[in-house]
């Protein structure tokens, strides 16, 4: 392994650490019964991965529940999202056109005056 990838898989071991005190500490505030402490090198797989630690079943329902309300506010109609794509791009066609206009005017006008005439 790298040395980047030693000091990485390091760095999360030492937040991981941190994130299951922090668990024990709101267990024991709320006076649930604490998870057991294991130790990160316990967790790492031999593929330098870490595995979660369990979380008891009233915190999993409560997570899927959570997520569940997060995803049901971000998600779009499909109608929605379809009209605004047909604002968005109807607006970028509109502001080419009117600089392409803008431009031909520009370029009349120099042309124009370099021939010395109006018409």
């Amino acid at each position: 392994m790298s040395d980047r990838l030693q000091e990485l898989l390091r760095q999360r071991a030492l937040l991981q650490e941190h994130l299951d005190w922090l668990n024990r500490e709101i267990a024991s505030a709320t006076g649930e019964p604490s998870l057991p402490m294991e130790s990160v090198q316990e967790r790492i797989q031999p593929s330098g991965t870490m595995t979660p630690p369990p979380l008891p079943a009233r915190h999993r329902d409560t997570a899927t529940q959570e997520a569940e309300r997060i995803m049901g506010q971000l998600k779009k109609d499909a109608s929605v999202v379809k009209t605004d794509a047909r604002r968005g791009c109807l607006t970028i066609f509109s502001v080419a056109m009117g600089l392409l206009g803008l431009g031909a005017i520009i370029a009349y006008c120099l042309y124009a005056r370099h021939l010395g005439r109006w018409w």
